[in-house]
């Protein structure tokens, strides 16, 4: 009856039902996050548009009273020209940069979504598991009242059928305040109203028996791709720096009319050129500071593969160990412990036995039930960290 109730809620869809892969979708059009990261990604590529803009020449206009007394300049500055290529090269990284944080943020949202979905589940399994057993201790506790009044058993022994099953009772209050909890959870993952969250349909061991575990290239997992795009964006703003501190001229042209000592002159053409000259600041402070930035930017990357390679064998070995004990919850431990209760509850029910048998054997289905839960959503929660580090990888 137990496993009956609990496969019969697995099956049920009701009208607001929610599979995972529509969940992940909800999620996607009803959260901010990735509208969020797009929008980073387009300020990202509206850097790179900037960096590679040409300063605008600066125009001028003026009188005096001396002669000529009417002045019009073009001041136009060449020093852009060296540092242009380096600047849009860095922007260009910054635009790798952001693009792996997207898809590092929908990879977070996803796992988030994925873990919010089977930890309602789990909730909702748990909820008629809670139901099924109370259901049990009610008819051992009925059972126990007829095998007191035809004075098989003594009143105590009816008295602690009835406490468990008030046990039981108070237990299913538990479960199913953790179901509404956890689908409230659920319902604000996807984007939805929390007071009306949506059902999850998807059973608790599914990719259980046919998930693979896939060779992960450290330099496409998105962390590390940022720290890889930010290192190389911080070595270009160095060879922009170090250019930089070449002195480039600026050019100025111009007319100058209406000198009066000259009446029949007309305008004269003005054209002049000037050039930094480097006395006090020869660069050297801000190349310093970028390869600063740039060194440590370095050390960046080789901290982050290490820490993604971490991530990777421990995320492996708890899928693998995960999978292992849910295998074996769900096909050996929780089969054990139903035989077993049956085994004790007919014979309680044929006199064969006290009610301590019958008890310990409704505690340990009630254990080995609730166990086989946890690990199966240990399991899905590996999953979900697996699926994070691989499904943007490749």
């Amino acid at each position: 009856m137990l496993l009956l109730t609990a496969a019969l809620l697995l099956q049920a869809h009701a009208p607001d039902s929610l599979t995972l892969q529509q969940a992940l979708m909800q999620a996607r059009i009803g959260r901010g996050t990735i509208a969020a990261a797009a929008a980073r990604v387009a300020q990202a590529r509206a850097a790179f548009r900037v960096a590679g803009t040409v300063p605008n020449p600066t125009v001028s206009y003026s009188h005096s009273e001396s002669a000529p007394r009417f002045h019009f300049l073009v001041d136009q500055s060449f020093d852009w020209l060296l540092r242009r290529g380096r600047d849009r090269q860095a922007a260009r990284f910054g635009i790798g940069s952001a693009q792996a944080d997207s898809s590092l943020t929908t990879a977070e949202q996803d796992r988030e979504v994925r873990v919010a979905y089977y930890t309602a589940r789990a909730a909702l399994v748990a909820e008629s598991l809670g139901i099924a057993q109370a259901a049990v201790s009610d008819s051992v506790a009925r059972i126990s009242s007829l095998r007191l009044r035809a004075g098989d058993i003594s009143l105590l022994e009816a008295e602690q059928a009835r406490a468990d099953a008030a046990r039981s009772r108070q237990n299913l209050s538990s479960f199913r305040e953790s179901a509404q909890v956890a689908a409230s959870d659920l319902g604000r993952a996807v984007g939805l109203d929390p007071a009306a969250p949506p059902l999850p349909v998807d059973q608790l061991d599914t990719d259980l028996d046919h998930f693979s575990i896939e060779t992960v290239p450290l330099e496409r997992v998105p962390a590390v791709r940022a720290a890889i795009a930010d290192s190389s964006s911080a070595a270009a703003l160095v060879r922009s720096a170090r250019i930089g501190a070449i002195p480039l001229p600026t050019l100025q042209s111009g007319v100058e009319w209406e000198d009066p000592t000259e009446p029949n002159a007309g305008a004269l053409a003005l054209f002049g050129v000037s050039i930094p000259l480097p006395l006090w600041n020869h660069g050297a402070g801000s190349a310093a500071e970028a390869e600063a930035r740039a060194g440590e930017a370095a050390a960046r990357v080789r901290e982050a593969r290490l820490t993604t390679a971490q991530q990777v064998e421990a995320t492996r070995i708890h899928l693998v160990e995960s999978g292992v004990r849910a295998r074996f919850a769900r096909d050996s431990l929780l089969p054990a412990a139903r035989a077993l209760r049956q085994r004790a509850l007919h014979a309680y029910q044929a006199g064969e036995t006290g009610i301590l048998p019958v008890l310990d054997a409704l505690r340990s289905e009630r254990e080995a039930a609730l166990a086989g839960v946890q690990d199966l959503l240990a399991f899905q929660t590996a999953l979900a960290d697996w699926r994070t580090l691989t499904a943007y990888s490749r």
